[in-house]
């Protein structure tokens, strides 16, 4: 039997401060005012229409339908809604933007550190060279 996924909820009429790690899933229904980290694969976070969060998040899947005010690092996919509102930059390798989302900030695309390894040639094991090392001398 595999690992039962568990749930973290804000509710709407509540509001939370201070930082929170976890390795699931967390939906913000209400206010959370802090950073976010989840670095477990698999892991996701959801920010309803009516939810909030003011700080930074981390988090390997992201679903953004409400407000985030704080740089968003989405370290597998990145997705901002229909009336989504972002204050701040988005680091994304992969990024779904619906009409209507609006964002205040930069959108800088992250390659993974796995894929960034095995494209390089010399590390790969390819004979390939580099086309500003051809005619150089070794």
């Amino acid at each position: 039997m595999g690992k039962k996924k568990e749930v973290t909820l804000i509710a709407s009429d509540a509001e939370l401060v201070g930082d929170i790690t976890f390795s699931s899933q967390l939906v913000v229904n209400g206010l959370l005012r802090g950073s976010i980290t989840a670095e477990e694969a698999g892991a996701s976070m959801t920010v309803s229409p009516s939810g909030r969060v003011v700080g930074d998040v981390r988090a390997p899947t992201v679903l953004i339908h409400g407000r985030v005010d704080g740089t968003v690092y989405s370290l597998e996919h990145l997705e901002i809604a229909d009336g989504a509102t972002i204050q701040g930059d988005l680091h994304y390798t992969v990024l779904q933007m619906h009409m209507g989302a609006s964002v205040q900030g930069r959108l800088i695309h992250s390659v993974p550190e796995e894929a960034v390894e095995t494209t390089n040639p010399r590390e790969a094991g390819s004979n390939e060279v580099p086309a500003d090392r051809i005619g150089a001398n070794e």
